[in-house]
């Protein structure tokens, strides 16, 4: 905290600026996700639910001040996910504001996603599907329809899909919707899929899904 300091920002009125100067490519500030289940996630104090992001189908609270980094068309930092920390693009003065492309954040999201699905079609294992699909999930393969988890993920299992590729996103307003285009390999043959994704409770999950 001694590198950065709080001030007037867009998220919870707060935002991060360098509290020093920062040269390309130093680390301005790291952070370490808190997972959270759902029932911690329905325990966060009001308001704190903006702080939850979610990576692979799970829930992760972002601590401050890493939380009050807020978005910028041009920002000054990119997000290092993998070492989970924000990295100066520019040379950045004492007193600049910290920011970073939330589109950037939103699209590593959708993508641990879709891993985390492909995974468990390759897996095989409905305990694994189940955790990324809604609990009034519908999916239609064929003309026969599917309602509900249980039934979504039956049908997946009989209807061999097996892999997912050449995925487009379309994100919604917000950030909350996102609507994916894919092409599938399924015991049938290929099949284009266009399923709709949902943040509920803090976490992305399908919530309607279309196997052509």
């Amino acid at each position: 905290m001694d590198d950065v300091t709080l001030g007037p920002g867009d998220l919870a009125g707060t935002g991060v600026y360098a509290a020093r100067d920062f040269a390309v490519g130093e680390v301005v500030l790291s952070y370490q996700l808190e997972p959270l289940d759902e029932a911690a996630y329905l325990a966060l104090p009001a308001g704190a639910d903006i702080f939850v992001h979610s990576y692979g189908g799970r829930r992760y609270l972002y601590p401050a001040p890493a939380r009050f980094v807020n978005h910028s068309a041009d920002p000054s930092c990119y997000q290092d996910f993998e070492r989970g920390c924000d990295v100066a693009l520019r040379p950045i003065a004492r007193g600049d504001r910290i920011t970073i492309d939330a589109t950037e954040e939103t699209s590593h999201e959708l993508g641990t996603f879709l891993d985390a699905y492909r995974h468990a079609l390759r897996e095989g294992t409905g305990e694994l599907l189940t955790e990324l699909v809604g609990r009034d999930a519908s999916l239609w393969v064929a003309g026969r329809v599917a309602r509900g988890r249980e039934a979504y993920v039956a049908m997946v299992s009989e209807a061999g899909l097996v892999s997912l590729s050449d995925a487009e996103w379309i994100v919604g307003t917000g950030r909350w919707e996102a609507l994916c285009s894919a092409e599938a390999e399924t015991a049938r043959g290929r099949r284009h899929q266009t399923m709709l994704l949902k943040v509920i409770a803090g976490n992305w999950q399908i919530v309607y899904h279309h196997a052509g």
